[in-house]
């Protein structure tokens, strides 16, 4: 046995049941080892490295663990910074295994003198929380340890190390190395920290207090798995739910408080209506990022500002706070739900202005998804996918109007992180990877991918993973042969030439076909409902081709600019 031994029952002993990448020669000890550990643990190829951290973040999102990638040397460990910044911004634990050349190389690893060599992991340090070198066999237990617990502690966020490959082939003593592990830092959050009670007596003033109170929930409400102690603080203290484009899904979007997906740019109305019109703003698990308060403009100065976030670098960051909680979501809401427990404020007047902006915002939406027009108007497509769903299903969004047209329009049927978007870059190419480390993560229930023409097209090669693996993945590819948002900011904004925006026609069904899947294309209105319910019923990858309107939009702003232009 080998040091790739070692590091595959390190792994093992954190939890680890896969690992995504793309194998490499510098890698083999660890991917000979998985494989001879394949009840234990599997190694799970993807095509392009890129797709290994995207995967291992969209499992570490539905699984509650660490996600686990590996890059071959050179080349393939810089494919991985895209993905490690998504999840570093996204704050996702993901842990990045980065194989290197041998130690006595590193003098000559300058300017390609070594076959694909480049310094590889200095890259990483501003797009992680830490990063390591394994340079003896002796290390790696500790470096592995460590990683895992910076990985999911506090604030989650990417980790990587390095491995080269003379340590990665040394012959492993399992009596000189011993395995040690943390198994409980393999999942996250690994500890909760629970909030300083007059900090939670402070909030809670606030809150009873306000008048017109509203709750805004981010991410780290879904990190925190916090959606029960949300809906109970919301239920007890009759708070109307906004949530950010990361935490949907943490709130029920049939329950009677719940506004939807507050945002300057992809949103709803009604949502950024109510946290206009409020007068004390309850942030938790956000960090106040430009799109959700529409360029830091919302909350204003004359409301008052309450911040619950298990960072305390986030609480009052961008805006001041009246009182602020430092804590894990979870235990925050269930502290303040203990401090408020003998408080029931009657805020009717207030729910009845709110179920006023929200009846008006779901009257634009019903008519829109109720519009057979054609070309196929994205939001009648979210119709049709909208009444297949389940509650146990799980929607993935690839970046850009993607992000919007699954945002707003479709609706989270239970509490839960159902909902997964790449908001901490906004990274094309997300969307297919993500859904194959969501499948690994959850066997049961559909995984839906809406992506774009644009974006599907950064990670097309993955299709083939998806027949490989004979995962149950529905991909959804909006094709309007351009890029959308790109092309409606160049006719408002710009000389309307559409030269570099504009695609030729591309049958992305006859591609998935190609590739081992099912694929379907879809031209007209009538022929959504079977294709969708064809898609649903295969047990199996299926990928539908549906062709879209490429003047619709779901961003907020440009939509007003349309309308304007069409009065």
């Amino acid at each position: 046995m080998n040091t790739g031994d070692l590091l595959a029952e390190l792994l093992i002993a954190h939890g680890v049941e896969h690992v995504f990448g793309a194998i490499g020669g510098q890698g083999y000890p660890l991917n000979d080892a998985l494989h001879r550990r394949r009840g234990k643990a599997q190694h799970i190829a993807v095509r392009d490295e890129r797709s290994s951290a995207y995967a291992a973040d969209g499992y570490a999102r539905v699984s509650g663990k660490v996600g686990v990638c590996d890059a071959a040397f050179g080349v393939g460990v810089l494919k991985l910074p895209s993905g490690m910044a998504e999840a570093y911004n996204s704050s996702i634990p993901v842990l990045g295994i980065l194989s290197n050349a041998p130690r006595d190389w590193m003098v000559w690893n300058e300017r390609g003198c070594t076959a694909q060599g480049v310094e590889q992991v200095s890259p990483f340090t501003p797009l992680t929380k830490g990063t390591f070198r394994v340079t003896t066999q002796n290390s790696l237990p500790d470096t592995v340890r460590y990683s895992f617990q910076l990985a999911s502690a506090g604030r989650p966020g990417p980790v990587v190390f390095d491995i080269p490959a003379d340590v990665f082939k040394e012959d492993w003593d399992e009596s000189a190395v011993k395995v040690v592990s943390s198994p409980r830092a393999g999942r996250f959050p690994a500890w909760r920290a629970h909030p300083d009670p007059a900090d939670v007596a402070d909030v809670a003033r606030v809150l009873e207090n306000a008048e017109r109170p509203v709750l805004v929930a981010g991410g780290g409400v879904a990190l925190s798995q916090a959606w029960d102690a949300l809906r109970s603080l919301a239920e007890q203290l009759q708070i109307p739910v906004a949530t950010t484009i990361s935490g949907k899904g943490v709130f029920p979007d049939d329950h009677p408080l719940a506004i939807g997906v507050m945002g300057g740019q992809y949103g709803s109305e009604a949502a950024n209506q109510v946290v206009a019109a409020a007068d004390a703003v309850f942030l938790v698990g956000m960090k106040s990022s430009q799109q959700v308060t529409s360029a830091w403009t919302q909350p204003t100065e004359t409301q008052t500002v309450v911040h619950l976030d298990v960072d305390p670098a986030e609480v009052g960051k961008v805006f001041p706070v009246e009182a602020g909680m430092v804590a894990d979501a979870r235990a925050g809401l269930e502290a303040l739900a203990a401090a408020c427990a003998d408080c029931r404020p009657e805020r009717g007047v207030w729910l009845d202005q709110v179920n006023v902006f929200k009846r008006q915002w779901q009257d634009v939406i019903e008519a829109e998804m109720n519009d057979v027009g054609t070309p196929i108007r994205p939001q009648h497509l979210m119709h049709h996918i909208q009444v297949r769903l389940n509650p146990e299903d799980i929607v993935v969004s690839d970046a850009s109007f993607s992000v919007g047209w699954v945002g707003t329009y479709l609706r989270a049927l239970r509490g839960g992180q159902r909902f997964l978007f790449p908001r901490g870059l906004a990274t094309m190419g997300f969307g297919v990877p993500a859904a194959i480390g969501a499948r690994f993560a959850q066997p049961e229930g559909k995984i839906v991918v809406v992506v774009g023409d644009g974006s599907v097209t950064y990670a097309i090669g993955e299709l083939a993973v998806l027949a490989k693996y004979g995962l149950d993945i529905t991909v959804v590819v909006l094709n309007n042969s351009c890029l959308g948002y790109s092309k409606i900011s160049e006719m408002l904004n710009y000389s309307a030439d559409y030269e570099e925006v504009d695609f030729p026609d591309t049958d992305f069904a006859m591609i998935a076909r190609g590739f081992g899947c099912e694929g379907l294309s879809v031209r007209e209105p009538a022929e959504l409902g079977p294709a969708l319910h064809t898609a649903f019923t295969t047990a199996g990858p299926v990928l539908l081709d549906v062709r879209v309107d490429p003047w619709q939009t779901p961003e907020l702003d440009l939509r007003r600019r349309l309308a304007t232009l069409q009065e």
